[in-house]
């Protein structure tokens, strides 16, 4: 047993164990506690989603910056609409498929969004942001 553990340990998935251990251990550092969310955070909320065009919203690493990409068909053009929720248009991002788009900080709030290709709704949803 000691053999086949010394040759786990010193073979090649010896670096795995490494990346787990710290996350393990930053995972143990929160227990009993919610997990921090930064003061800027963004939610989203997908009412329609399309299995053809799968689109992703996300996050860069500063929690300010919202992602926007699509794997989708090639060739086409997405676009992406973001709403406050009086219906005027805040940010429009046009992206071919699987491109990223960057969108600007956005003021707190709660919004609508959706995603178009050749004027047919692919997505829509809401984002909150605090």
């Amino acid at each position: 047993m000691k053999k086949t553990i010394h040759t786990t340990l010193t073979g090649k998935i010896r670096g795995f164990f490494l990346p787990l251990a710290l996350l393990t251990i930053s995972l143990a550092s929160y227990a009993g506690r919610p997990y921090p969310v930064p003061n800027n955070a963004i939610m989203i909320t997908k009412n329609l989603n399309n299995k053809k065009h799968k689109v992703r919203l996300f996050t860069a690493s500063d929690y300010k910056t919202l992602l926007f990409t699509v794997d989708g068909v090639d060739g086409k053009k997405y676009t992406l609409f973001v709403f406050d929720l009086d219906g005027k248009l805040v940010i429009q991002s046009a992206i071919q498929n699987r491109e990223t788009g960057i969108l600007p900080e956005i003021s707190a709030g709660a919004y609508l969004y959706e995603v178009l290709v050749d004027d047919t709704r692919v997505e829509t949803g809401e984002l909150k942001i605090k």
